[in-house]
């Protein structure tokens, strides 16, 4: 990796990342035009909103191997709140510093629309110059909105199922604690469509979680909670939900013998910090615990899983939970949807 795309992967000091870019592509320059200034949205003060900033330096000509792109779409998920507040995986680097995750861009002069890999590049601005290895081309009847919406909540399960979980999913049994989260109910879809033999899904609430589409079993969360016998044996448990209810699921699920448990941890609704698990459980089963974030995700694996990602939002219809904005509200829109609202900022 370039240190110029290193400058833009870290989000630090977005300025001189301009300024960077543009030292190194003076001997590898495109055009003698003067580039416009152009609308950006960054955080000046971890924890507060990205405040939008006008006549800021534009892009520099795109490197041979990048694209430069018009942002036509950017989702604003969990991750990327908690970018904002200093304290997800992937943040380095210190302010101004851009929190956006990925996002949909235009590349102007074929036409075509990309899917832009998540922290490739500083997705709240007009532009942004992007690895062309970072991209993927949308089918032509994708929703350039739903795909910046949806990505990062469908990616969750996606990329745990083909990239953390060993040897797929393909003909095991999924349990998905928190099938009723945004997240967790997306995973149910991407579990059927990899060939998943049985899904389960657990959540507190039976109302909720009697709407959840392709569940094969659904299964109430008590205190205290034991896995029915009635579920039968699990190969892979997704947890979006964290807590105590992980070690209760962990001694009373069934385990086929040879096969093992594999219990990946991609989320925590509950807000609980740690997981606490005796050593004794883990010595008595045979559980195999791996967490699917970002820091255990290469950029070579997202590369090799966009394709097949972008094919599958490509197909999805936009949810009525979806909210859109311009770039210019970040402050007024960025704690103003609901928990279950999905914003999409627009350039």
């Amino acid at each position: 990796m370039s240190s110029a795309l290193k400058q833009l992967h870290t989000g630090r000091g977005l300025y001189k990342s301009f300024l960077h870019l543009g030292q190194v592509q003076q001997r590898q320059a495109f055009s003698s035009s003067t580039p416009l200034a152009m609308n950006v949205a960054l955080l000046t003060a971890w924890g507060k909103p990205p405040k939008y900033i006008t006549g800021a330096p534009s892009l520099p000509a795109p490197s041979p191997s990048q694209l430069q792109l018009k942002v036509l779409a950017v989702g604003v998920p969990r991750a990327a709140k908690g970018r904002a507040l200093g304290k997800h995986s992937s943040v380095k680097g210190g302010l101004p510093y851009d929190p956006s995750v990925d996002g949909v861009g235009l590349d102007e002069s074929t036409g075509k629309k990309y899917y832009i890999a998540p922290v490739a590049a500083p997705l709240f601005a007009e532009r942004a110059n992007v690895e062309r290895h970072l991209i993927t081309e949308l089918l032509p009847e994708a929703d350039p909105i739903t795909v910046a919406a949806l990505a990062n909540p469908v990616s969750s399960s996606w990329m745990a199922l083909n990239v953390r979980v060993i040897g797929g999913c393909k003909g095991r049994n999924l349990f998905i604690v928190g099938a009723t989260s945004e997240s967790g109910r997306h995973a149910a879809r991407v579990a059927r469509h990899l060939g998943a033999a049985k899904i389960v899904g657990a959540s507190r609430t039976q109302e909720t979680l009697d709407k959840v589409e392709g569940l094969d079993e659904r299964v109430l969360l008590t205190d205290p909670f034991e896995v029915p016998k009635t579920v039968g044996p699990i190969d892979i448990v997704l947890d979006y939900v964290g807590g105590p209810n992980n070690v209760a699921i962990m001694k009373t699920v069934e385990i086929q013998e040879g096969k093992g448990l594999q219990y990946i941890s991609v989320g925590g609704v509950a807000g609980h910090e740690n997981l606490v698990i005796p050593a004794s459980l883990l010595n008595a089963r045979d559980i195999r615990i791996l967490g699917s974030g970002m820091g255990g995700i290469t950029m070579d694996d997202i590369v090799k899983q966009m394709p097949g990602l972008v094919a599958f939002l490509s197909k999805i219809k936009r949810p009525a939970n979806v909210v859109t904005a311009p770039l210019a509200d970040i402050e007024t829109v960025w704690d103003s949807t609901g928990e279950k609202e999905r914003l999409v900022l627009i350039p």
